[in-house]
């Protein structure tokens, strides 16, 4: 059974529960984020990329595998591989697969909000981008106009009142993709710190 705190409200958006729900794991994974990569630099931006393809290839398959084609965001991995190849990097192996333990009404939405509602922070990152980089770096998957459209049309679902059940489920999903990517953060800020205490 839901939480208090997790159980949506009476006549609250689905939205507006996935927001206030999240937002704690939103703000770590930001901080974690910028720690473990960050875009300061040429090689801060490959980072953070490889990063990203790591997380994402998991998630991907799992919402391939469970999730209704109309809850199936666009493929960005694809994308991420085409920046890291412009910026001579191979992508990196996915990062162990991606479960929920136990699926049901709105595990699929949940995931999708999540991945979605990233290309909101995607257009911010890509105009910083474009003003460290002077324009040169790739921003394929920062730039991709495909998945702003899903996450359009995903909008219109979640500003209905919440459903609990679903509501419920849809939350549980989203604190398990945010887990996800922390997890793949930290651990690759982990080995980056290891690297760098390794004498040359």
């Amino acid at each position: 059974m839901a939480s208090a705190s997790k159980r949506s409200q009476p006549g609250e958006s689905l939205r507006t529960h996935l927001r206030a729900a999240t937002m704690a794991a939103h703000d770590l994974l930001d901080h974690a984020m910028q720690a473990a990569s960050g875009w300061q630099t040429r090689s801060d931006y490959a980072r953070f990329l490889a990063l990203q393809h790591a997380a994402r290839a998991p998630l991907e398959a799992w919402l391939a595998a469970h999730a209704p084609p109309a809850l199936c965001p666009p493929v960005q991995t694809s994308l991420i591989a085409i920046d890291l190849a412009r910026l001579g990097v191979s992508a990196p192996a996915p990062a162990p697969l991606f479960t929920l333990g136990r699926t049901g009404p709105g595990s699929a939405l949940g995931t999708a909000w999540v991945l979605a509602g990233s290309a909101l922070g995607n257009k911010a990152i890509a105009k910083q981008v474009a003003r460290i980089g002077g324009g040169t770096w790739p921003v394929a998957f920062l730039g991709d106009d495909a998945m702003m459209a899903f996450w359009q049309g995903l909008r219109a679902r979640i500003e209905a009142p919440a459903d609990p059940a679903e509501a419920e489920g849809a939350t549980h999903a989203a604190e398990a993709v945010f887990a996800h990517f922390l997890a793949v953060a930290l651990q690759d800020d982990a080995s980056g710190r290891a690297a760098e205490s390794v004498p040359a």
